[in-house]
């Protein structure tokens, strides 16, 4: 597969790092049965949460790319992601009663409120972002009820506070704070995404929000009541967690820097097997997604969850798992189409985006 000289190749590692990390990360927790365990909407992780932050950055950051493309129709484009959207979301719906950790319906909601908010200005965009992280620590602070897995809604007490949980925190991956990173990467799109030296302006400012965010976590213990699983400290970096609007911070300026980093230190990537596989993997990133889901899925409903239990089994398990999700593509290129099965769907329902 040819490079070409206007193609950004980091883009494309940088979502096929954020898929492998998505992947594992899937499959550990939910086959572990440590979904509604180990996961919150108040706390994060600040390793394994940052490769679902980023992949939803960069959902953000190339519609805002595209949209720059003069060969590309705007107006279609923009129902063109509409379309996109809800293909996701209905294929997300088939799962959401099995796996917790769905990113089709996360990417199907993003893609689906992108003709309403792709054309705003980045100074909307940055006051709905900012908006967005006031209202879901209130959200949280005033005990709204979250759902680490899929559940229907609830009429039992209050109805206006359930109905909020419902809405807003319904599954790992739900609008909050995932739409977050979505909105920094429509912004960030629109800048200068060729970094000049491997440290632009940009990058010391996802340093600097990096930084910062301890100080939001800090101040945020102050006011989380359930903050006192946090006090202890961790040497396992795996296990250390940040606070809701601390992630925010910390997580938009780790996206900065990952996706200027690969930008710069690809660019002349020229290995004809490293290009195929990240390509590959970029281009049927949904279709990518489908597979994981599915292998998750028949894991669940076929074997006894009890038996990955054993952290050996599981290890095994996930390592299969991933590389069969992995080789899928690749197998599906070589024997079908071009096209994965997801985005050979949303072309045929979505048509094309060009003038």
């Amino acid at each position: 597969m040819p490079q070409t000289s206007n193609r950004l190749i980091g883009i494309d590692v940088a979502y096929a790092v954020a898929l492998i990390g998505c992947v594992v990360y899937g499959y550990s927790f939910t086959i572990g049965d440590w979904v509604l365990r180990s996961l919150s909407h108040t706390k994060f992780g600040i390793i394994l949460d940052c490769f679902p932050a980023l992949f939803f950055f960069l959902n953000g950051f190339t519609i805002t790319l595209t949209m720059r493309d003069r060969r590309i129709s705007n107006r279609k484009l923009l129902s063109y992601s509409g379309k996109r959207g809800s293909v996701l979301l209905f294929t997300g719906l088939i799962f959401c009663a099995i796996w917790p950790m769905n990113m089709l319906i996360a990417s199907g909601l993003m893609f689906m409120i992108t003709p309403f908010v792709a054309q705003w200005n980045n100074i909307l965009i940055r006051v709905i972002m900012l908006l967005t992280v006031v209202f879901g620590i209130a959200m949280l602070y005033l005990d709204v009820p979250t759902h680490a897995a899929y559940t229907l809604p609830s009429l039992e007490g209050g109805e206006i506070y359930n109905g909020m949980g419902f809405l807003l925190f319904n599954g790992y991956y739900s609008p909050l704070p995932w739409l977050v990173f979505f909105f920094a990467g429509l912004v960030y799109g629109r800048s200068e995404v060729r970094p000049r030296g491997w440290l632009p302006p940009s990058s010391l400012v996802g340093i600097a929000m990096m930084i910062a965010s301890y100080w939001v976590h800090k101040f945020a213990k102050t006011l989380d009541t359930d903050a006192l699983l946090l006090q202890r400290f961790d040497l396992n970096i795996l296990n250390v967690r940040l606070l809701f609007p601390a992630f925010c911070v910390y997580g938009i300026g780790m996206c900065l820097v990952v996706v200027n980093s690969f930008i710069y230190f690809f660019r002349r990537l020229s290995n004809p097997t490293a290009l195929r596989f990240v390509q590959t993997i970029s281009s049927m990133k949904y279709s990518l997604v489908l597979f994981y889901t599915v292998i998750g899925s028949v894991t669940i409903l076929a074997s006894n969850i009890e038996f990955f239990l054993n952290r050996i089994a599981l290890f095994i398990y996930v390592v299969l798992a991933t590389i069969l999700t992995f080789y899928l593509p690749f197998l599906w290129r070589k024997k079908v189409s071009e096209k994965g099965p997801m985005e050979f769907v949303i072309k045929r329902i979505s048509g094309s985006a060009k003038k």
